[in-house]
């Protein structure tokens, strides 16, 4: 990787070129044509770097810029993913209305979320006209915003921001029949593509399923292990992203369960040829889809000598850091040189004296779901989460 030189290095190195070559020094007042001529040429250089930069970053997938900026990050993507990062997607709910029998709800009547739910003010469309044959009844309404920002909960209300002839503007939610989804971060979206550069075909060996996931939306990590015990049957931990888990912790909602599901079954590109959609190696019998266990991690840090506000901040994001890069070791999908599923004390006092050195304080006390240890090895689908860390 080249570094880029700043404009004064190059004035300089120009400047110092021409004294050379004409074995005289550049009077700094007076006719000084070639100082000029030094800075116009290091303003040219400059751009030339800066475009030999911008194109090295972007032959590798790590450093690859977003295409909006002109870099290839997308393009990496598609050529080994197979597609572009997934785009946030509208919350469809089934709301319960009520009114006179043979009442018309036209298509395109928009409802608003009430001022005590989640997302307040939220607007939800009606995609085909409705007549009720009963009362109450349910419809369902798709959210005009995509993403997270204006999901709804079962139980809270939104109401009809016209008057509607029969019909009582206000409804409840009863169901959520698509679940929004926050877009893929370009960050998310690189690692997945290095995941999958770094990752062979193996006709159904622990790294295909890691593969295979990553054409579910919501997908953090999965972490497929043989049943102990059981012949030809896999239990596959799923992982969400933070933002779009139940508990914005890693806990993948149940739609997320099922998108895993259906991408290890079949494969969702419909360019292929219907025979060569499958996945599922022939030898599987079972395939257990269940959502990781959050291990929720609360460190102790007493008598903290001198310590303030601010460095009690940088200990914690620290120790937040370390402890989210833990994660349990699958043989066959990870490598062994990357191997960090293990979290203890010695761990923490590292963090700590690298956050802060030269910081002084107590024995450090280490809390998994409630359990002191001074060590645990996070393993299937066992992951951590830092809850809290205290200073007594």
């Amino acid at each position: 990787m080249i570094t880029i030189p700043t404009l004064s290095e190059l004035y300089d190195a120009v400047k110092t070129d021409l004294e050379t070559k004409f074995g005289d020094s550049i009077p700094a007042f007076g006719k000084n044509f070639l100082r000029v001529l030094s800075a116009v040429q290091a303003a040219k250089l400059k751009v030339y770097y800066l475009a030999i930069g911008h194109l090295q970053k972007n032959i590798f997938v790590d450093t690859a810029e977003p295409e909006a900026t002109g870099g290839t990050l997308e393009r990496f993507g598609r050529i080994k993913l197979g597609r572009n990062p997934f785009a946030a997607t509208q919350g469809q709910y089934q709301i319960e209305i009520t009114g006179t029998v043979g009442s018309v709800i036209e298509v395109g009547t928009t409802f608003k979320s009430n001022d005590d739910s989640t997302h307040p003010e939220k607007l939800f469309i009606l995609d085909s006209e409705f007549e009720l044959a009963a009362s109450p009844t349910s419809i369902v309404v798709r959210a005009l915003e995509a993403g997270l920002d204006s999901e709804m909960a079962i139980g809270e209300g939104m109401t009809a921001t016209i008057p509607i002839a029969g019909v009582d503007g206000a409804a409840e939610v009863l169901a959520v029949e698509v679940a929004p989804l926050d877009a893929e971060t370009l960050e998310d979206y690189r690692e997945k593509a290095l995941v999958a550069f770094r990752t062979e075909p193996n006709g159904g060996a622990a790294s295909d399923y890691r593969l295979w996931a990553q054409d579910a939306q919501g997908v953090e990590r999965v972490y497929p292990y043989a049943k102990s015990g059981y012949t030809a049957e896999i239990n596959l931990y799923i992982e969400a992203t933070l933002v779009d888990s139940v508990d914005g912790k890693g806990t993948p909602t149940p739609a997320i369960i099922d998108a895993v599901e259906e991408v290890v079954e079949f494969d969702p590109d419909t360019t292929k040829p219907l025979n060569e959609r499958g996945r599922r190696p022939l030898g599987v019998f079972q395939i257990n889809y269940l959502p990781v266990t959050i291990k929720e991690i609360d460190i102790s840090i007493p008598g903290y000598v001198n310590g303030t506000a601010e460095i009690e901040s940088l200990i914690t994001a620290a120790l937040t850091e370390v402890v989210s890069s833990i994660r349990p070791f699958v043989a066959g999908a990870d490598i062994l040189a990357d191997k960090n599923d293990i979290l203890d004390t010695n761990r923490v006092i590292a963090a700590i004296l690298e956050a802060v050195p030269g910081s002084v304080f107590g024995a450090v006390v280490l809390e998994v779901d409630g359990s002191p240890l001074s060590t645990y090895t996070f393993t299937f689908g066992d992951i951590p989460y830092l809850n809290t860390v205290t200073f007594p």
